[in-house]
């Protein structure tokens, strides 16, 4: 059965805008043997289109199609559900081009009452504006849904507040929780297997909490990276390693 690769971005190949050792390297290997993989990030800021041109300006060459985000599941998921409908977004630009994408209205806070639906994911433009207009509308029946609920994730500075925080502050402030797509839950999961098809799945990540209970759920390798979140390695995974690149030496040595 053929390897596929499932990897995480945030802490595995860069923190913020610095590329982490052995980070291309990884990259390189799998797409040079033509090895299937999907960087996949419950980070919902940027597009697809986006993160391949942040990967670029590090060195690591990928295709949009090797790329799948929190927002780009969301926007899928719902997409499913209603072909048209009104949501108000407490996020950045990754959620709302998505839903754009599949023909939905995007409805602006002061108009709140016309939402449908409340999309939240990471805010770093956060305001109580839009937190208000986020809590009334889901207190008036609008349906919550959260592109993630990561706490916390890695930057050059080192973690910061993620939108599991944001969630977390409307979960607060209505009494309701939030439907989660990300990693490690259903939603996140079903769409990568519908991308990869059958394999002997591999996920490298750096949290246990989403990367590695999302492997438990696909039923693949574990394998955890010390380089972002978690930085002491775990006895219930099958590799612990310091950095992405240290996996093509496993891999080098497993394919002879």
């Amino acid at each position: 059965m053929q390897m596929k690769f499932i990897i995480d971005m945030d802490g595995v190949l860069y923190r913020s805008n610095k590329k982490i050792e052995g980070a291309g390297r990884l990259i390189e290997f799998l797409r040079d043997n033509k090895i299937p993989f999907l960087l996949a990030t419950n980070n919902s800021t940027r597009t697809r289109e986006m993160y391949v041109e942040k990967l670029k300006n590090m060195g690591m060459f990928v295709e949009k199609e090797n790329i799948i985000t929190s927002a780009f599941v969301t926007a899928r998921i719902l997409q499913e559900e209603r072909r048209r409908a009104k949501a108000l977004i407490v996020g950045e630009i990754g959620i709302f081009e998505e839903l754009r994408r599949i023909g939905w209205d995007i409805v602006d806070y002061d108009s709140w009452s016309n939402a449908e639906y409340v999309v939240v994911g990471m805010d770093t433009t956060l305001t109580y504006k839009k937190l208000k207009a986020g809590c009334l509308a889901i207190n008036k029946g609008a349906k919550f849904v959260a592109t993630n609920d990561d706490r916390n994730f890695p930057s050059e500075e080192g973690l910061i507040p993620g939108a599991g925080s944001v969630v977390a502050a409307l979960e607060a402030a209505t009494g309701k929780k939030a439907r989660v797509m990300g990693k490690p839950n259903e939603p996140y999961a079903r769409i990568l297997r519908e991308i990869l098809g059958e394999g002997e799945y591999w996920v490298v990540g750096d949290r246990l909490e989403t990367d590695m209970v999302m492997a438990d759920k696909l039923h693949a390798k574990k394998v955890l990276v010390l380089s972002g979140v978690v930085q002491e390695p775990s006895s219930n995974v099958d590799y612990n390693i310091a950095n992405a690149g240290e996996l093509v030496d496993i891999l080098k040595e497993l394919v002879g």
